[in-house]
């Protein structure tokens, strides 16, 4: 009787863990799209593309995993990106989230890339707080995972404003 006993619990403490989970958050994001959006954003407000990491370096020892720094994390790589572009950014346009993982002998990394432009949101605003707008205005119509950039996309469509975009002839 008592064998069976300890049998039991130890079955119910491998169910436990079996059907057990977590989670843990990754990002907190103003804006966010997977689709092709046409924003106008004076060129001002538009730094030069720019890449954040976090990343975490750990070894192994037998059967154990040492990780030597804190879980990386997303939100760190996308301020970490932000912030390299130079004071009054804050923000990211047309951005790429990578997820890396290098293994070396008996250690290895594994992170978050972030790469996107940055935009000074406050020239934004005040661009179109003013009622018109400037010629510099750029439109960001195609997202980097495409292969084109924003001039080839200029050049392959024409937009008039106050129109529909004609069809492609």
């Amino acid at each position: 009787m008592k064998r069976f006993f300890h049998t039991n619990i130890i079955c119910m403490l491998l169910l436990t863990l079996l059907v057990s989970g977590c989670s843990r958050r990754m990002i907190d994001f103003t804006v966010i799209s997977s689709k092709n959006t046409q924003l106008q954003i004076p060129s001002e407000a538009m730094g030069e593309r720019v890449i954040g990491e976090d990343k975490q370096t750990w070894i192994y020892l037998v059967f154990f995993v040492l990780p030597l720094e804190s879980r990386p994390n997303i939100k760190e790589a996308v301020d970490q990106a932000i912030q390299s572009a130079g004071p009054g950014y804050d923000a990211l346009i047309d951005g790429v989230l990578y997820q890396t993982f290098e293994f070396y002998l008996l250690a290895g990394r594994n992170g978050y890339r972030v790469e996107g432009t940055p935009i000074k949101t406050s020239l934004v605003n005040d661009s179109s707080s003013k009622g018109g707008t400037s010629s510099a205005e750029q439109p960001v119509l195609y997202h980097s995972s495409l292969g084109i950039s924003n001039e080839e996309a200029l050049a392959n469509i024409k937009i008039v404003k106050g129109k529909k975009p004609k069809d492609h002839e």
